[in-house]
């Protein structure tokens, strides 16, 4: 079997390495070096005396004030502030807990505190790095072997893409770009494991965010698009806030419809920053944002192969693979993708994909390694995306009521296509104990073909639908390039992790918009629809060119003094766009500046109760001008604030995380319609968005896992120019959510092997429009999981288990959202997947 090794690296960077296990340790000719090691720890270990004999390099006493923690947390904190690496077992430290050490310490004084009790030991692999050992106990057998890991040491960028056992990440990049532990982190952070994502049968990114709490995942649920509300900020159309950071660099969307989706099946996992994250991101919205992380190469062999098949015809295959490419691990590959053909709850509507991602990794010396990440990804047929009336589905209608299958546009001539691909690379390398350098950069291509009649108004009788017809080509290419520097220093008693970066991108895009000028479109009878109708040619083509270019620089400080955590960050952006059009030869350019910045406090106590606020801004540029009568001036970036407080609790000796937070975002200069010409808007609209979120997570004695959720979002616009709208809920979001998720794995008696989880979410009614005229019902819906591991029956089936997820476990038929009386979404209806796995 295969052993999980973490590293807790110095400068605050852990690492992470993987590396077989074995029952005995024969003699391997071809690595001399390896026999010598394994030959001195174990010679050190028989003489009785304590392994951690060779001193680290300046071994210097520090001060360290390392409260009481989970023990992962506790070394990851030891080796940031050691300027050591530290590697160890992830099963090592799994339900283990840390008394802390408090002090003026050298590491030979410190590591005793921090593992008392653990029934764990160290040494030294070479000056800088030290590695944690089960304590040493000398066979009675003179004979005897003493079982040791091999042990190699390498460098990468981060620690959180690592894989986690479990629903409990104990560490997070995205709200630092650092790797700092999540009980110190003054923000709320929420991570969706890998784990999770298998065990509930996650689709779509919309998916796996089903149990998080503040965010709202499938308004409009598709395969098509991944948009979200986050604390009651998201949209539709061009204002909706799609997922789109992924490895930490923003993904450029076109100015229609080619807007990058990655399949889940791609990442390790998916972290949620709630609240403004412009000082590290530069663009983004008020609510948060969503980072998706790419499963990179490991020394571990991985080896998966999955055929599912369910509901609609459903049927899917998926394949990962990963390992070393050389024997000394220098050259470290991954290999993932998936194929699907399906159907779904709307006839005549697919929802196809195949998607490969390679990735690769060199590390030519323990301080350096480069990692290449790339992916391609073609969507054949991109799902369903239409509207269906308020009047029907969550109004009366005299005519009856429209079912979950409704289409109102025509699947013989609806159709949409995307293609995208990336390349880049994550790049780092440490120059000393203090300093250490990483440079992430990325190109992503996407592009997509749409045209579809789309559902505009309901005439007086209640049946017949007018519609629009629509016909878009749009691609986008983009370049981004993340810098970073990062020193851990101590000034007397106080530790600083300090960051200084500069971002830039640039994209540009292309949209030929199809023009129907003077044409009829047929209606339809939305409760007798007929499709396959003649429907008019394009006339002419609008085309439209855009340049994007966005520049930031930050600075980011995270202090240590004692139990206290200090985080404050600064930066400023500039962000610059020309847009073309070709037929008139018009041209406008727009450029915007901004200062954003961030600070958080908390206070580690000793029982794991972490008390914290934090302030942060938020910046997010506006294309577009002021109507002639106006002066035709561009427009500002929206801006936004928050104030938060909260508590984040691990309880002592358990693998759980717990936090509850509270805050207040007020997000400025919301373009609104201009009551003097309503073709153009003007910037005088408010949202206040207020909330609760209270999440668990705990993974425990191996057999269970949990997650549960709630969130109460009061968000109001507070000032539109739109009559009607002010003092009213934003539409779509809910005032109250809750979910809660259970998985149990049987580890012994007649049912070993047996793991069965299950699922209830609870959506609240959200207003139907701006003027809140109308409501929508809230749901509650319920999702369930059975695996069997067919090793329990036969010792040569080890590696397969058999699957079976059911999502919408009772076939609930609901509406998910409205955003107006003519664009209203039905909710995904039950899906049923099956499936084999095989691991070795």
């Amino acid at each position: 079997m295969a052993t999980d090794y973490r590293t807790a690296g110095s400068a605050g960077q852990p690492a992470y390495r993987t590396f077989p296990g074995r029952s005995a340790w024969p003699c391997f000719p071809r690595e001399t070096l390896r026999v010598l090691l394994l030959a001195t720890i174990a010679g050190v270990a028989v003489q009785g005396g304590a392994v951690h004999a060779q001193p680290a390099v300046a071994d210097e006493p520090r001060q360290y004030d390392i409260p009481a923690q989970p023990l992962s947390s506790a070394l990851t904190d030891f080796a940031s502030r050691a300027g050591i690496q530290l590697l160890y077992s992830s099963d090592m430290t799994a339900n283990l807990r840390s008394p802390g050490a408090s002090g003026r310490l050298s590491v030979d004084q410190a590591l005793p505190r921090l593992l008392a009790g653990t029934g764990l030991t160290w040494r030294y692999t070479d000056a800088g790095t030290v590695t944690l050992l089960p304590a040493p106990a000398v066979s009675g057998d003179a004979g005897g072997a003493l079982q040791l890991p091999e042990v190699t040491v390498q460098a990468t960028a981060w620690r959180s893409w690592q894989p986690v056992t479990g629903y409990v990440a104990g560490v997070t990049t995205t709200g630092t770009k650092t790797d700092t532990p999540l009980i110190e982190s003054p923000q709320s952070v929420s991570v969706v494991t890998r784990d999770q994502m298998d065990d509930q049968g996650s689709q779509t990114v919309s998916q796996t965010l089903r149990y998080t709490p503040g965010v709202l995942a499938e308004v409009r649920p598709s395969a098509r698009y991944d948009s979200v509300f986050v604390r009651g900020f998201g949209g539709q159309g061009a204002g909706a806030a799609y997922v789109n950071f992924l490895d930490g660099l923003r993904q450029q969307r076109s100015i229609s419809y080619a807007i990058p989706t990655v399949d889940p099946w791609l990442l390790e996992r998916i972290e949620i920053l709630r609240g403004p994250a412009s000082v590290l991101y530069g663009q983004a919205g008020s609510g948060g944002i969503v980072n998706l992380v790419s499963r990179r190469p490991t020394e571990t062999p991985t080896h998966e192969v999955r055929v599912e098949a369910g509901s609609n015809n459903r049927l899917q295959t998926m394949v990962d693979a990963g390992g070393k490419l050389t024997e000394d691990g220098q050259f470290l590959y991954r290999l993932t993708g998936i194929a699907r053909r399906s159907g779904t709850q709307f006839e005549g509507v697919h929802d196809d994909r195949i998607a490969i991602a390679p990735a690769v990794t060199w590390k030519p010396t323990a301080d350096t390694s480069l990692t290449v990440l790339s992916s391609y990804q073609r969507d054949p047929e991109g799902g369903f995306y239409n509207f269906a009336p308020a009047v029907g589905t969550v109004l009366p209608n005299r005519n009856g009521k429209l079912g979950s299958g409704f289409y109102a546009g025509d699947p013989n001539y609806d159709n949409y296509t995307r293609n995208s691909a990336s390349i880049g690379y994550q790049f780092e390398h440490r120059l000393s104990d203090v300093w250490t350098l990483r440079q992430n950069a990325r190109y992503n291509h996407v592009d997509s073909a749409f045209k579809a009649l789309s559902f505009s108004s309901l005439q007086a009788n209640q049946r017949t639908a007018n519609r629009s017809i629509s016909r878009v080509s749009d691609m986008a290419n983009t370049v981004a390039v993340d810098n970073q520097a990062q020193a851990t220093v101590a000034t007397g008693p106080v530790d600083h992790t300090l960051l200084f970066g500069a971002d830039w991108s640039r994209g540009f895009a292309r949209r030929d918009l199809g023009q129907f000028t003077g044409v009829t479109v047929p209606t339809l009878d939305i409760f007798n629809p007929a499709y396959g109708l003649s429907y008019p040619a394009v006339r002419s083509v609008q085309a439209t060119r855009q340049i994007q270019t966005q520049l930031g620089m930050y600075a980011q400080d995270q202090v240590a003094y004692e139990n206290w955590r200090l985080t404050v960050g600064v930066r400023h952006d500039r962000a610059d766009s020309e847009t073309v059009q070709l037929a008139s030869n018009s041209r406008t350019s727009q450029s915007d500046t901004a200062f954003t910045w961030r600070a958080g406090l908390l206070y580690l106590f000793d029982n794991g109760i972490t008390p914290y606020v934090n302030y942060s801004t938020s910046f997010l540029p506006n294309s577009g001008t002021y109507s002639p009568a106006r002066g035709g001036a561009a427009f500002s970036p929206t801006k936004g604030e928050q104030y938060e407080a909260g508590v984040k609790y691990q309880p002592p000796g358990m693998n759980s995380f717990i936090q509850l937070a509270g805050y207040s975002i007020r997000q400025r200069d919301v373009l609104t319609v201009d009551p003097l010409n309503t073709l153009y808007s003007v910037q005088t609209g408010e949202i206040r968005s207020r909330g609760i979120e209270l999440e668990g997570r705990a993974s425990l004695t191996g057999s269970l896992d949990l997650i549960g959720a709630y969130s109460y979002i009061d968000a109001e616009v507070t000032r539109s120019n739109t009559a009607g709208v002010t003092g009213r809920r934003v539409p779509q979001v809910p005032h109250h959510m809750a979910s809660g998720w259970l998985n149990y794995r049987v580890q012994s008696g007649p049912f070993a092997g047996l793991e069965l989880g299950g699922g209830v979410r609870y959506i609240g009614r959200t207003a139907g429009n701006d003027v809140n005229s109308f409501e929508v019902p809230g749901y509650t819906l319920a999702d369930a999981a059975i695996r069997y591991d067919l090793g329990a029956l036969r010792t040569e089936l080890a590696g397969a288990e058999v699957t079976l997820n059911v999502t919408n476990l009772f076939d609930k038929e609901f509406v998910s959202s409205c955003s107006s009386a003519t664009a209203c979404f039905f909710g995904d209806r039950r899906l049923v997947l099956a499936g084999v796995r095989y691991k070795w």
